[in-house]
């Protein structure tokens, strides 16, 4: 199963540059130095060798698995008592190698999908239930091999990333929240939620029925946890038919999922879709209008597809997930 080991990791091309690599890169990112996206992979690498030089043996064969395992495949967004997870459970980890597991995940996100990923485990609270109840697993070695990958997942937290060289595919990606509203007061997707009902009321009546469908069912995400998914029923209004600021709220909706990528690989999703032209893009409701109160919706093209559904718990809990059709789990599936 394991193909990663201490000897491999040490004598590794990264190897020299791993132990200064957490608190090095954690600078770098501070600073956002990924925008023009040269060299993400190779930095991820590095955060990625950082963190298993930190572990023991016993952690390296528990966290890590070969590239072409099966277990890279598999994802789910509940919680472990339903779904038992493999990999290096986050509250097992030493305070260093927490430190290198997190620099690794932020060396993966933007700032604000760094944010956003902490703030889903922090409402781990609101449920009684352990917010370190995350796994790290590596497939492949970072340090020697050009094709590897990562994943950080837990409950309604689930994060792939495929890196071939400096290239690096970020799907699936699934995003949940419950509460939406903590007692505290924070809301971990806000936007994600309000910004596609403003843009569904914005609708003038006819295209807001056109855009209005009824599923088979509201109560989860329609694709769950496959491998990977084909187009969805095409159901909605195209993207077309918007005005001007109709089309800005779709932006929004659309910018607040991809803004959890680095800057580059947001971009690289934004120029795919905008590729696939503007009429390709659909945009379906189901559900209530009003907060609280059951709904889903989903956004599809001819190369991804964003569910969200909120339809459980008087509508305070949200599963969403975004698709690509050919580059999830990097096409190696």
């Amino acid at each position: 199963m394991n193909t990663v080991n201490r000897r491999s990791i040490l004598t590794g091309s990264l190897a020299v540059a791993s132990l200064a690599a957490t608190s090095r890169l954690r600078s770098t990112l501070a600073q956002d130095s990924q925008t023009d996206g040269a060299g993400l992979g190779g930095q991820i690498g590095e955060t990625a060798t950082a963190f298993l030089v930190v572990l023991s043996d016993a952690n390296l064969q528990t966290a890590t698995y070969s590239f072409d395992d099966p277990e890279r495949t598999f994802w789910h967004w509940t919680a472990t008592t339903s779904v038992p997870r493999q990999g290096l459970r986050f509250g097992d980890m030493t305070e260093s190698q927490q430190t290198a597991a997190l620099t690794l995940l932020r060396s993966s996100l933007s700032e604000d999908g760094y944010e956003k990923s902490l703030n889903i485990m922090a409402l781990q609270s609101e449920l009684g239930r352990d917010p370190e109840e995350f796994y790290v697993t590596v497939f492949g070695n970072p340090a020697e091999d050009s094709l590897w990958g990562w994943r950080f997942e837990g409950h309604h937290l689930s994060l792939h990333l495929t890196i071939e060289g400096d290239q690096v595919t970020p799907y699936p990606f699934f995003l949940g929240a419950w509460p939406t509203e903590a007692s505290t007061g924070l809301r971990a997707m806000d936007r994600e939620e309000a910004a596609a009902r403003e843009l569904t009321t914005s609708l003038d009546p006819e295209r807001r029925a056109a855009a209005i469908f009824e599923p088979d069912a509201l109560g989860t995400h329609i694709t769950q946890n496959a491998v990977s998914v084909e187009p969805l029923d095409s159901v909605g209004i195209s993207a077309s038919e918007f005005t001007t600021a109709q089309r800005a709220m779709l932006d929004e909706v659309l910018d607040t999922y991809l803004g959890v990528l680095p800057e580059n690989l947001a971009i690289q999703a934004r120029d795919q879709i905008s590729a696939a032209g503007l009429a390709s893009v659909m945009f379906g409701w189901s559900g209530s209008l009003s907060p609280l109160e059951r709904h889903y919706y989903r956004i599809q093209s001819p190369t991804f597809l964003l569910e969200f559904d909120n339809s459980r718990n008087g509508a305070t809990h949200i599963h969403s997930v975004w698709r690509d059709f050919s580059r999830d789990f990097g096409g190696y599936r």
